[in-house]
Formats: structure tokens, sequence, C-alpha cells
């Protein structure tokens, strides 16, 4: 298989690159960069929105969006390089004072394929949910949910609960079994059913559902699931070794 160059456009500048090093470190040898947008989708998405309205017409790079935003050199060299494959990794964020849900349906829609234009990932409410668990497995999971004032101090809830708070320490099967567990919540909100996913319908995930449904609940109740879609870059990366993975060695998991 041909090797990857790969760009992660990411929200902040410490935890995801520190997981998006350790992800690799562990589980592949692509060559890849990190650029840190350092602010929120939603200043993003109303940025688009602004300047470049109709960006999801084929023809607006999103390398280009962010180079006119950007003075630093060695951040801008970065975006000049070219890459297989591009993946934007964001929060959710509800309690964003600027937020701008719409927009960023839009960019769900269309940032849909890491080859191509881009491929987008959601978490809610934010990155640091990939660890929101006090044990390993955990079927509370399934029902596990935040309110909009649980966000405002999620990280130090998080850095309080979670047995998993140094991703240092992990290692494939720490992967693994974290990506089945959202696995299984990302079909449990699309479908109500609480079991992973094989490849073939882990291929069909419709991610602008997903948000969707994250929306309504959100109206509703002033909630959202507790989900991570990040973790699921393993899965793309190879969906059939993933899932031969735990189909062939499922005792060495934690699910």
């Amino acid at each position: 298989m041909q090797s990857r160059n790969i760009l992660f456009i990411v929200e902040g500048a410490n935890d995801e690159p520190k997981f998006i090093r350790k992800l690799f470190n562990v589980c592949y040898r692509d060559i890849y960069n990190t650029y840190s947008y350092k602010t929120s989708i939603h200043v993003l998405a109303n940025h688009i929105e602004k300047y470049y309205p109709d960006f999801d017409d084929g023809f607006t790079d999103i390398l280009g969006i962010l180079k006119e935003c950007e003075s630093d050199p060695d951040e801008l060299q970065i975006l000049n390089n070219q890459y297989t494959d591009i993946f934007l990794i964001f929060d959710f964020d509800p309690q964003d004072q600027f937020a701008n849900f719409g927009m960023i349906k839009r960019m769900l829609k269309y940032y849909t394929d890491s080859t191509n234009q881009g491929k987008l990932f959601i978490n809610y409410p934010m990155m640091q949910s990939y660890k929101h668990f006090q044990s390993l497995p955990d079927d509370d999971f399934k029902n596990r949910t935040v309110s909009v004032d649980q966000c405002q101090n999620y990280k130090y809830h998080i850095g309080q609960i979670s047995s998993y708070t140094n991703v240092e320490a992990y290692n494939y099967a720490t992967f693994v079994s974290l990506a089945v567990h959202h696995l299984r919540k990302a079909n449990y909100i699309l479908k109500g059913v609480y079991e992973e996913l094989n490849q073939e319908n882990y291929l069909e995930v419709d991610s602008t559902l997903i948000y969707d449904k994250q929306f309504s609940l959100l109206t509703e109740s002033n909630q959202i699931f507790v989900l991570n879609t990040c973790i699921f870059i393993m899965i793309d990366f190879n969906p059939k070794h993933f899932f031969h993975s735990i189909s062939n060695n499922r005792s060495s998991f934690l699910i």
C-alpha cells in the first residue's frame, strides 16, 4: 500500500496533537502533519459563511481558506504542502457564543472524503470525550450524556473521573477498546442499538444524521450524547484490518 502524507486540521494545540501523535506511534507509520486552528469550528463556520458562501460547490480548497487567515511562516509551510489525505477534527461546543449549527451541518455534508475535499469529524461535546470512562468495558456508556452547563467545565470533569487520562500509556488494545465503545454509541444514536457495527455497516454511517440527532437532543433537553468520532480515523485507515482484529482477537480487548 502506498504511504500516505496526511494533514490533520485540529481545533486545539495540545490534546488533539498529543492524541494523534500517540495513535500514529502505536498503530501507523504514515507521514503526517498537524495544523492547529486554535479556535472553534463555529468561528470557522462563520468565516466560511461570510467569505465563501458557496464553499461546497467543489471549487474552494480548505487549505486556501486557512492560508488567508494564517501569518505564521511555519504554519503557512504546513498548509502549503501537498497531502494525500486531509482530516478536520473539531468540537461540537454547544455552549459557543458564536454557534452556527446550520453552517456546520453544511460542512459535514461536504467534507466527507479525506482524499478529496477533506473529511470532518465532530466530537461531542469535545475532544476529551474519547476518554470519558472510569473503566472498560462500560455498558453504561450507551446512555452517557452531558448538559450544556456541564460542557463549560468538561475538560476538568473528565480529568477528575477518567481512568484513561494518560494517552501516553495507551497501547493498541486501548485504542481499539475505546473505538469499539464509541462505535457502539454511534450505532445507538443512529438506530437505538448498542452493538458494534461490521465493516459494511460502518462504511454507511452518516455523520450528518448523527449531527441531526445530537442537535435534536440539544434542542429538546439541553443535552447531548457523549461521542468521540475522531477515534474512527483508526477504522477509516484500514477498516478490514480493524474489524478483522476484533473478530480474531476479541479477548485481547476490553469490550
